[in-house]
């Protein structure tokens, strides 16, 4: 049984028209997590594309990709539901992991790093 490809520059829908595929490739999320900074582990509720969260401390993980972006030039967006005391989020990719690696940081009013029950972060790249 030989394999093919399926190779498109557009999508056509019958009623919504086309759409550009670089679109679709380059403006769909390319991992994203939900998680719990108060569960031992960090481990997942639901995800894409991600391997482990790492714990780096009160308010801060570093989750790790299953498969690298090709260099720390994404986009990472992230938000938090589980506490009011939360008033600053940070999300970025880690520049030290290569592409390998994000990480999200969650601080209350007074600036000290604190723990969220509902962490969500979504890469772009």
């Amino acid at each position: 049984m030989a394999l093919g490809k399926i190779k498109a520059d557009t999508l056509e829908h019958s009623t919504a028209g086309s759409l550009d595929t670089k679109f679709v490739v380059n403006g769909s999320a390319k991992a994203w997590v939900h998680f719990n900074q108060t569960d031992s582990g960090h481990s997942a509720d639901a995800s894409l594309n991600i391997s482990s969260i790492t714990d780096s401390g009160a308010g801060r993980s570093d989750p790790v990709f299953t498969n690298g972006f090709s260099s720390i030039e994404f986009v990472a967006v992230a938000s938090q539901n589980g506490s009011t005391a939360i008033t600053r989020i940070f999300s970025g990719p880690l520049g030290s992991a290569g592409g390998a690696q994000s990480f999200l940081r969650f601080r209350n009013a007074s600036n000290a790093d604190t723990d969220s029950t509902g962490c969500s972060q979504a890469c772009f790249g």
